[in-house]
């Protein structure tokens, strides 16, 4: 069997603020330890139940936080921006039997959750796909699925987990702490979180064969409020968007590929002027 794993660094057990988030803050280095630690749990804990390869896409900030050395062995790792699939890059390789989402969070406006947002928590607000509000989650499982791959687990926080599952349906799930507000939480221990994603890498490794990929098919209607009325007016200046408002505009795309291609230049337009 071949699993594909999308790590961020938020939904990690411990993990409750942007200093620990940022390279240079405050607790990130024990942050992107603990990331990487729940990364080789997963694996180890996928690769004894029978996968022979895992690829894993460091999904969160630079994407340089796993500590490469650290992987086991059957581990290849996706690092760096910008890519064509974002949090996703690497589902396009092969036949993979599931995906999980690792480390993940709530969306930007949903009320609770420990360090919601949605793709960027300085560019965007709000991502609406065909009308309905879309979290990184829902985003990823659609990229997945555009590629015939089913999440089989999400870990993060509670509020993420609901939130993912809602959607996803009974998916095997880490609940890795719990929100008390949006820089808050109360988390078990790193070696009790990596106990419960191994418990949950069993469960969910039972579920191959019987769940279908999340899809959304083309084309797709893409709306994102911003979080400054320039990014708006900057964004209005490309063919086909529309601005709906001062902080708001429309762009329909063909399909998951290219509403994460459109994103990824949002997100990481800021590389190319570095």
């Amino acid at each position: 069997m071949r699993f594909y794993v999308s790590a961020d660094i938020e939904g990690i057990a411990g993990v409750v603020s942007r200093e620990q988030t940022r390279p240079g803050g405050f607790e990130y280095e024990a942050a992107r330890t603990w990331m990487t630690q729940s990364v080789v749990a997963l694996c180890e804990a996928a690769h004894a139940e029978g996968a022979s390869e895992i690829v894993v896409s460091d999904s969160h900030g630079n994407g340089l936080n796993i500590h490469p050395e650290m992987l086991p062995d059957h581990v290849r790792l996706v690092r760096s921006w910008p890519r064509p699939l974002g949090m996703m890059q690497g589902i396009e390789a092969g036949r993979f039997d599931g995906a999980f989402l690792l480390g993940y969070h709530a969306g930007s406006s949903n009320a609770e959750g420990v360090l919601a947002h949605t793709m960027s928590s300085d560019l965007i607000h709000e991502i609406r796909l065909g009308g309905k509000v879309a979290s990184e989650a829902v985003i990823s499982a659609a990229i997945a699925g555009h590629y015939g791959v089913p999440v089989l687990m999400v870990a993060g926080d509670d509020v993420a987990v609901r939130e993912t599952r809602a959607l996803l349906g009974p998916i095997a799930s880490a609940t890795l702490k719990q929100a008390y507000g949006s820089y808050s939480a109360i988390s078990p221990t790193p070696a009790v979180a990596l106990g419960l994603l191994r418990t949950a890498v069993t469960q969910a490794v039972a579920l191959v064969g019987t769940l279908e990929p999340y899809r959304l098919p083309g084309p797709i209607d893409l709306e994102i409020t911003l979080r400054t009325r320039f990014v708006a007016e900057w964004l209005s200046y490309l063919p086909g968007v529309e601005r709906l408002d001062a902080y708001s505009v429309r762009y329909p795309v063909k399909d998951v590929e290219a509403l994460s291609k459109f994103l990824m230049f949002m997100t990481t337009a800021r590389l190319a002027l570095a």
